[in-house]
This record gives C-alpha cells, sequence and structure tokens, in this order.
C-alpha cells in the first residue's frame, strides 16, 4: 500500500453543505451559537469537540481536543484537571487558539486569543464540572473569530471577525 496514492484518492469536502448565509452579526458569538446549533440539529458527532493550541515553555505549539463547556456574550469556557501539561503552558504563555470543525456542515470556526483562569463561574456553573470537581476553568477570550464555509458549487467562503478597540468589526475575506 502507498500511502500517498491513497492520499491522493481520498475525497474531499463532500457536500451537500448548508447554503451560504451572508449575514453579519454584530458579535461573533450569536453568529457561532447559529452555527453551533445547526451542526447539532443536522447530525454533527460531538459538535462540542474543539482543538486547543498553546505554548510550550520552549515555545513549540501543542495542540489536542478538549470540549466547549459553556459560552456567555464575551467568551468560551473549557476545563481541565489541576496538574496537566496545558495548565503549565496557559500559566507560560494564554495565547491560544481554538478551532472547530464540522465536516458534515463544510464548516471551520477558527478563534485566536487569550485563556485565562476563572473563579467567576456562578452564570455558568451548571455547565461545568469544575463547580463539583477539583478542575480547573478557563475562559477563552477571543480577539479574531473567522468563519468558514465550503460552497456546494466548490471553493469556500471565510468571514473574519476582529476584536479592534473594544469593537467587533467584520469582513469577508
Amino acid at each position: 500500500m502507498d500511502i500517498n496514492e491513497v492520499l491522493k484518492a481520498t475525497e474531499i469536502m463532500t457536500g451537500p453543505f448548508p447554503e451560504l448565509d451572508k449575514k453579519e452579526h454584530n458579535n461573533p458569538f450569536s453568529h457561532f451559537s447559529q452555527w453551533y446549533v445547526h451542526a447539532l440539529k443536522n447530525g454533527t458527532a460531538e459538535p462540542n469537540s474543539m482543538v486547543l493550541s498553546t505554548i510550550t515553555q520552549n515555545n513549540t505549539p501543542d495542540s489536542r481536543v478538549v470540549l466547549l463547556k459553556a459560552m456567555d456574550d464575551e467568551a468560551l469556557y473549557f476545563e481541565t484537571g489541576r496538574f496537566r501539561e496545558k495548565v503549565i503552558q496557559l500559566t507560560h504563555n494564554s495565547s491560544v487558539a481554538l478551532n472547530f470543525y464540522w465536516r458534515e456542515q463544510g464548516r471551520q470556526v477558527r478563534l485566536k486569543g487569550t485563556a485565562e483562569l476563572t473563579t467567576d463561574i456562578s452564570h455558568i456553573a451548571d455547565n461545568l464540572d469544575a463547580a463539583v470537581r477539583d478542575l480547573n476553568a478557563y475562559k477563552t477570550v477571543p480577539l479574531e473569530v473567522e468563519f468558514y464555509q465550503a460552497l456546494n458549487e466548490g471553493g469556500y467562503a471565510r468571514l473574519l471577525y476582529k476584536l479592534t478597540d473594544g469593537k467587533w468589526e467584520c469582513n469577508w475575506l
């Protein structure tokens, strides 16, 4: 078996996909909520799974899959054991990237920002195991959020929200 031949023959981005919605939201959280509910209702397995990328103490990237546990109007929340490597990495450097990939929808959401340990989880405590177990809860505050949509006619569309001076700007790429 030649893995390169297998890779070359592997189908990618097979639809059908949802039609592109050109609506621009006031903020990426409302946009994300709409896409998340659509993914959940349309058969995407574990749409709350996201790749979390952090920076090691040697300044190299490190990624793993974690679960989105909660969201509010300014942040996304995940949790982890207190003695995990990612805790050390986030203490060293709070910069993170998150990536949601919903293959069945031809959609991807990429976020760049910072993750900070949070103890004020009262407004989302019902969503977090950290409220009852010995876990750290992290608040991820994005500075950029990109929405990627595969198109049925081929190609893709990308919409970028960028936080500038406390206000979200939205542009098609």
